[in-house]
């Protein structure tokens, strides 16, 4: 299924009742969908961690097709782009913001779009306590974990490397994949490699022989 359907799937039992009472002159909530779709694609990237895209989008579209407040539109766009950049397994570098404004210029019923990334403080997920209760949070949906202060997910501890392993999440589930390490990783006793294999809510995570348990993140 494509990422604009995907999007479109998300808001419309929703939004359906409250584009209605947002927009005129035949504009839908699924136009708008598929522009933050497109613009998703077009704006995907590789980064160390892997694929990335745009976590700012937006929205011009003619004051003619506006009849009321965009933002609770806005606000339920960003979350369901959130979670689909989630299960897509994008990198974000920030939090999703989606603007929805106005423009004159822009032609009755049609719909301008921009994407850009913007760095800025993202919520965690999950997080990895060690024996001594030391916990360490993951908050983008790629993260490199590591010893070095530019990892992600900073652990300090001798025998993790630099960059040691790759978290992510991606269609529901945890993966954890080795970064070339020294000393390796090991989920509950058997060695990982460069291929992503699933990491499981309370499986044992080892760096090296630095032990780690997986929880959902304490928001």
């Amino acid at each position: 299924m494509k990422l604009a359907r995907q999007l479109e799937r998300r808001l419309e039992d929703a939004l359906d009742h409250l584009a209605g009472k947002i927009f005129r002159g035949g504009l839908h909530v699924s136009e708008l969908a598929a522009r933050v779709a497109r613009e998703a694609e077009l704006a995907e990237f590789n980064t160390p961690a892997g694929p990335a895209t745009a976590n700012r989008y937006s929205l011009l579209i003619n004051p003619e097709n506006l009849d009321g407040d965009p933002e609770p539109l806005a606000r339920r766009l960003q979350l369901a782009f959130a979670e689909l950049a989630a299960e897509r397994g994008w990198r974000l570098q920030g939090p999703v913001i989606i603007e929805l404004r106005t423009d004159g210029a822009v032609t009755i019923g049609a719909v301008s779009s921009a994407a850009t990334v913007e760095v800025g403080p993202i919520p965690c997920w999950a997080q990895l306590t060690d024996e001594e209760g030391r916990v360490a949070l993951i908050n983008h949906n790629r993260a490199i974990i590591g010893r070095s202060l530019e990892a992600d997910v900073v652990i300090d501890y001798p025998e993790v490397s630099r960059t040691h392993a790759l978290v992510f999440r991606q269609d529901g589930q945890t993966y954890v994949a080795d970064l070339g390490s020294s000393n390796g990783t090991w989920i509950d006793g058997q060695r990982v490699g460069t291929t992503p294999v699933p990491l499981n809510t309370l499986a044992t995570l080892n760096l090296g022989s630095h032990s780690l348990r997986l929880t959902p993140c304490r928001n």
